[in-house]
Order: structure tokens, then C-alpha cells, then sequence
């Protein structure tokens, strides 16, 4: 009986509290660093395309392409003048050297104000192979080259007024087409 008074379970609770906090300590970090460690080539490559870019597509026609690491993003075309004429929203992902990109919404600039609705996501899929760090290559043979990030753009809204490439973002007008 003089054994059982003295057995104490101070000790044991503690040590079971303590393995307990250690065992749901990695359970809960675990996967995080996991989650952390697996980004994947096709990731990595999504978060170097992300951002604002000036885009040449063929026939000089002056883009600007809103990549978001995401998948998401805008597609904005530009006239020779540098105004606004369209946009669209689109889905991209990488898959190895190719870009998908789906279409959806549609943005027009019509008497000095833009127009924007969501008509859904087109069925159409476009394909791109990537060339270089600057070239796509649509399949059906166009290229696009990315010719610089531009960190001073904004997202055009529905109703604001129809921005100019060449006065809002001081690009050269020299690399837009002139023969449109």
C-alpha cells in the first residue's frame, strides 16, 4: 500500500502530453513542407510566365497578355493607334512545353468606353509550344513574342474608359503594325 501512495502520474501525463504535441506537431507541418517542396516543372514554369506583358503576336498586332501563376488571366488587342479594340479572359496551364489557353469573356471598346460580359468558357482549346523564355508558337504556326513585362499596367473595367498603349504605358509606336 506505502508503494501505491507514492507512484505518482505527473511524470506519465507529462510525457504523454509532450508526445502528443509532437505527433500533432508533424502531422500539421508535414504537409504543409510537403505542399511547399512539390511544385511541380509545369508550376515553376506558370509562376515565371505570370505577369503583365507586351505581346507581338503575328502580323505585328500589339497584345497584352495578364498571366496570373494561378491559370488565370486577360488577353487584351491593341489597333495600330494604340487603342483598345478587344480583350477576353482566359484559362491557361502548362503541360510540359505546351501552353493551353481556353477563352471566355469578352471585353470591346466601343465610342470611348469599355464593354465587358461573360458569355462562358469557349470549347476551343489553343495550343501554344513554348520556344524560349520570349517565343510561343501556336500550333497552326503563329508566334507570339513576349516582348517585356509591363508593371505599370492596370485591369481595364467594364465602363472606364478605353486605355491607349502608346500614351498610357509609353511604348514605341514603332513596333505596332501600321498596315491594319
Amino acid at each position: 500500500m506505502k508503494f501505491l501512495r507514492q507512484l505518482s502520474f505527473r511524470p506519465v501525463i507529462l510525457s504523454l502530453l509532450h508526445a502528443y504535441i509532437v505527433v500533432l506537431a508533424v502531422f500539421m507541418l508535414l504537409p504543409m513542407l510537403a505542399s511547399a517542396q512539390e511544385q511541380t516543372a509545369d508550376q515553376a514554369a506558370a509562376t515565371q510566365w505570370a505577369g503583365n506583358w507586351l505581346v507581338v503576336g503575328q502580323g505585328d498586332e500589339q497584345l497584352v497578355w495578364q498571366l496570373k501563376a494561378d491559370g488565370s488571366g486577360y488577353a487584351y488587342g491593341f489597333r495600330a493607334d494604340g487603342q483598345l479594340s478587344h480583350g477576353f479572359a482566359i484559362s491557361w496551364r502548362i503541360q510540359g512545353d505546351t501552353v493551353r489557353i481556353r477563352t471566355g469573356g469578352t471585353l470591346h471598346c466601343n465610342s470611348g468606353m469599355i464593354y465587358a460580359q461573360f458569355t462562358g468558357w469557349s470549347p476551343v482549346t489553343l495550343d501554344f509550344n513554348v520556344i524560349d523564355g520570349r517565343h510561343w508558337r501556336q500550333h497552326n504556326g503563329g508566334i507570339l513574342a513576349f516582348q517585356r513585362r509591363l508593371s505599370d499596367w492596370e485591369t481595364p473595367n467594364h465602363g472606364a474608359e478605353c486605355p491607349n498603349l502608346y500614351q498610357d504605358h509609353k511604348v514605341p509606336e514603332h513596333t505596332a503594325s501600321t498596315t491594319n
